[in-house]
């Protein structure tokens, strides 16, 4: 199993738990062989978590000699561990499930990956997190940021099932040359973005569309008409959103959002990118209303980087 710096950032809802959880999971048993505390270096003594890295006010980080996880730096809202690993998925998903975490972003294998001739500027999960390398993970709510977990099975990536509902996205095969890694990490990195065509709604998102419609307060639904136009990824993106919020305005609580099409044609054209978003899609068809997805059953593809991962890992499990 070929071996690598492995970097990892991690967010959850607790930071401070997440911390103490990576000491004690993770990382050496031992005091770090080095300590930084707000950009000053310190003596690592037996306390020097609880009193000396949990209570830098801006960021703290700490060193080990060792050949597995020996770096942890945490800078809220996000702690970050790194050190020599086995590129092994399944393995990192084992170790980090019992993490309590929401967001995961793994950072890339390759120092040299470029486009065009300059470094290659990939996607950022959220706040502070590594941008997209070879994956990203999430756990319970963490999977809110997505715009519905949906998303996770249609991707141009490798999904993998965890315990403790951890879902990680592995971006390309992990033993391929860095070309090669990042062609097939390239496509994924967009769908996984925080942009327009992506499924991550990130920290602070701003909405740059006005969602008008319909507030029916029985079904906490809004229903929006569209007639003669179009409704772009962003606009999709920006409804997810606003279902996230959970309100549409005071005293309106918003767990549904429905598009009606008023021409049945481009209803069904926009029926798979509603239907990824858990965006109800509805039209007229001799005169009454009729939803398109709820009956809507498509079959995720495997990119073929995908299959042949899975076919070596399932032929080195035969022998």
């Amino acid at each position: 199993m070929l071996e690598t710096e492995m970097k990892v950032g991690l967010s959850g809802p607790d930071l401070p738990v997440l911390v103490r959880a990576m000491v004690s999971r993770l990382l050496p048993k031992t005091s770090p062989s080095a300590l930084s505390v707000d950009f000053t270096d310190q003596a690592p003594g037996a306390d020097w978590l609880e009193t000396r890295m949990l209570k830098a006010r801006r960021r703290a980080k700490a060193v080990w000699a060792g050949d597995s996880w020996n770096f942890l730096l945490v800078e809220s809202p996000v702690a970050l561990v790194a050190g020599p690993h086995a590129r092994d998925a399944r393995q990192v998903l084992a170790e980090l499930a019992p993490l309590p975490f929401f967001l995961a972003s793994f950072a890339s294998l390759y120092s040299d990956w470029k486009v065009d001739g300059k470094a290659y500027a990939a996607p950022i999960l959220d706040d502070l997190h590594y941008p997209h390398g070879w994956g990203c993970a999430f756990r319970g709510q963490g999977h809110a940021r997505l715009v519905s977990r949906r998303w996770l099975e249609f991707g141009p990536w490798r999904l993998l099932k965890g315990p403790d509902d951890v879902s990680l996205v592995q971006f390309h095969d992990l033993e391929a040359d860095p070309a090669t890694a990042l062609a097939q990490a390239k496509p994924g990195h967009a769908r996984m973005g925080a942009n327009a065509e992506g499924g991550v709604i990130r920290s602070g998102y701003a909405r740059k569309h006005k969602l008008d419609g319909f507030y029916e307060p029985k079904d906490k639904l809004l229903r929006m008409v569209v007639h003669g136009r179009d409704v772009s990824a962003s606009e999709m993106l920006d409804a997810c959103s606003l279902r996230l919020d959970g309100a549409v305005g005071p005293g309106q609580p918003l767990t549904r959002v429905a598009y009606v099409f008023m021409e049945p044609e481009r209803a069904r054209a926009h029926l798979h990118e509603l239907w990824l978003r858990e965006l109800e899609c509805w039209t007229i068809e001799m005169g009454k209303e009729v939803r398109l997805d709820k009956d809507y059953r498509p079959t995720p593809v495997k990119p073929d980087w995908v299959k042949a991962v899975e076919a070596r890992e399932a032929g080195a499990t035969k022998r």
